[in-house]
Parts: C-alpha cells; structure tokens; sequence
C-alpha cells in the first residue's frame, strides 16, 4: 500500500521536498529580491503558489488514478488539509530549528489561501473526468 501510495504521488512529494528546500534551507540572505511593488508583498504571493501548485498536484494526481471517481473527503484532506498541516510545520520548523529563518503567521495563512483556492479547480477536474469516463 504505501509504495502504491508512493507510485502515485511522487509529484506532490517532489513539489513537498521543493518547498521544504526554499523555506527552510535556503538563508533569508540568499532568497532574491524581486523589486517589483506590488499590493501584497511578493513572498506572500510566493507562498500562495507554492501552496497552490503542491494541493492542485496533490488533487490532480488523485482524481487522475481513481478516473474521476475520487472520494471528496480523501480529496479534501490530501489535497487541502495535509498541504495545510505541513505549512503550519514548515512555519514551526522554520522559527525553532533554522535560526536565520522564523516562522509567520502571514506565511502560513498564505499557504492555506493557495490550497484553498486549489481545491475549485480539483473538483472541477473530478466533474470532467467523471463525465469523460461515464461514457
């Protein structure tokens, strides 16, 4: 089961490991400054689709292998609540155990604004699917 797991979901774990590197191993010195103003500061946006990309690959991925038929409660915790969970760690591991670094609450409500915001277009995937299939 878990390398089934594992088989399927190698992209979100990719995505996953990516996020881990930028947020936590990279020094705050070393992130490039963008320069470009914006209404929202450009790493909140950052995170917003960090977080987005990681749930809309995680719901992809799931509605992909199951044809459509994905069970809405599994799509709803992989695809939104486990994406959420681990940027709440990234944010606790980030202020505890890299100094440099430290954990904010705006962060942490970007990434789950991006997950959220993936979830309408998985389920819009799951309805198309679901009619692809049906025939």
């Amino acid at each position: 089961m878990i390398l089934r797991f594992f088989k399927h979901s190698y992209v979100p774990v990719i995505i996953a490991l990516v996020i881990f590197y930028l947020c936590c191993l990279i020094p705050p010195d070393d992130v490039p400054d963008i320069g470009v103003e914006f209404f929202i500061p450009m790493d909140k946006l950052v995170h917003f689709c960090m977080y987005f990309g990681l749930s809309g690959a995680a719901a992809v991925n799931y509605i992909w292998n199951k044809k459509g038929q994905a069970n809405v409660y599994k799509l709803i915790i992989g695809a939104f609540l486990l994406p959420v969970i681990y940027g709440g760690l990234i944010e606790l591991v980030q202020h505890y155990y890299f100094p440099p670094r430290a954990g904010d609450w705006y962060d942490f409500m970007a990434d789950t604004l991006g997950s959220i915001a993936a979830l309408p277009i998985a389920f819009y995937f799951r309805k198309y699917l679901l009619k692809k299939y049906a025939v």
